[in-house]
């Protein structure tokens, strides 16, 4: 009777598979220190200075993502994306316009089927609003990640254009994310 016990709930628990659902809207990944070369001493408005970094996908919890890890993930989006005036700079006013674009390839730049780009950020400087040493730019709708995820690294390439500093200078870059995961 005892062992009858233990064999009926040994196949109940095997038998029992937990769903499992993690809704997380507000995840923040930080690339820290992120390096911008000086702009040349003889530029002047409407110069564009460059600071590219990789990021392996991983550190969302996929050691390597395949398409059943992606199966589950509902959703994966980023829905801003905020720059802190680090080394260098004391805070934004220079910049005219801004674009983050990701792909997974580190010298793609224009999109294809086989290696597609997404612009992230394309931020247009205002007049009429004052900017410190944090930009924060809200993504509205939030920007879907899900096509770039299947791979271990994505590439980010951050193209800062206006009047940049004569001298490297550095930010920090996060990103919010909003990801929903049911297994």
């Amino acid at each position: 009777m005892r062992l009858a016990a233990l064999v009926l709930a040994a196949v109940l628990v095997v038998g029992c598979a937990p769903s499992v659902e993690i809704d997380a809207p507000d995840i923040e990944i930080t690339q820290p220190n992120l390096p911008f070369p000086a702009a040349p001493a003889s530029a002047g408005p409407g110069t564009s200075v460059t600071a590219p970094f990789k990021f392996a996908t991983n550190k969302l919890g996929s050691s390597k993502p395949d398409a059943g890890t992606l199966k589950n993930i509902e959703r994966l989006q980023i829905t801003r994306v905020v720059l802190k005036a680090n080394s260098g700079i004391e805070d934004f006013s220079f910049l005219d316009h801004l674009t983050v674009l990701a792909a997974n390839k580190s010298d793609t730049t224009q999109s294809s089927p086989e290696w597609p780009v997404i612009q992230i950020v394309d931020y247009q400087a205002s007049p009429d609003v004052q900017v410190g040493a944090e930009l924060q730019i809200p993504l509205d709708p939030p920007v879907d990640m899900l096509p770039l995820w299947g791979h271990t690294w994505l590439y980010l390439t951050i193209t800062a254009t206006g009047d940049p500093p004569k001298t490297n200078w550095s930010a920090d870059v996060v990103f919010s994310l909003s990801l929903k995961i049911r297994q």
